[in-house]
């Protein structure tokens, strides 16, 4: 949960930007909102590490092969996601710098197709051979975030621990935020699911039984002798 309201807080903060060259112009301009999302997002990856753990307890019962499959495929993507946090960390610094022109750095990513924090990776590794370290970590972020999503939504609909509405979140998530990429939106369903499922991992370990309170069955209360 808090590593999705970190992600969210992160959408919110930095507004989106089609062209490359007007999100470095406004990262250059604010910094100090941009430094605050970027930080939102690194803090994040622990939480969302956490989350993909937790995910794999709560459905191994039922698809143990199919849960633990998804939460490698997930944490695979997890790290593809951490290496783009680092390199987005650079473009931050270069963009903030003021030594380098914001419309040649722009073009350099531009020219390169594919997103620009991996971009930064392959520039900075002077592209080549080093070139197909930006392609692994695309195919562990996408690939492995892709298909670690939709399998752990199977696993965690199969396991019966949670509601299967808030589960349903999961491949929505994945269609907003991967396939028609509005972050912002993505991650707000992204959040309600994980906290959804949260509150609901949190009630039923205060109530280890699963019979709550007002179930509980009522002691007998003795009563006075009639004469």
């Amino acid at each position: 949960m808090l590593g999705a309201g970190l992600q969210l807080a992160a959408f919110s903060i930095e507004p989106a930007n089609e062209a490359t060259i007007d999100r470095l112009r406004w990262i250059a301009e604010h910094p100090g909102q941009a430094n605050l999302a970027k930080l939102c997002d690194v803090l994040a990856m622990p939480f969302l590490l956490g989350s993909a753990l937790v995910y794999v307890l709560l459905s191994r019962e039922r698809s143990p092969r199919l849960a633990y499959a998804s939460g490698i495929l997930l944490g695979t993507g997890l790290v593809g996601l951490t290496a783009v946090q680092g390199s987005e960390t650079t473009l931050f610094g270069l963009a903030q710098d003021g030594r380098f022109d914001l419309v040649t750095l722009a073009d350099a990513l531009d020219d390169l197709t594919i997103p620009p924090a991996i971009a930064m990776i392959t520039m900075l590794f002077g592209g080549g051979f080093f070139g197909l370290l930006g392609m692994a970590v695309i195919t562990m972020l996408f690939g492995g975030g892709f298909f670690g999503l939709l399998g752990m939504a199977v696993a965690l609909w199969r396991s019966g621990g949670v509601p299967r509405a808030a589960v349903l979140l999961i491949p929505v998530f994945v269609l907003v935020d991967f396939i028609l990429q509005q972050g912002l939106a993505g991650h707000a369903i992204q959040f309600v699911a994980a906290t959804w499922i949260a509150w609901v991992v949190l009630r039923a370990g205060a109530s280890p039984t699963g019979v709550t309170p007002a179930e509980s069955p009522r002691r007998a209360t003795p009563t006075a002798p009639q004469a």
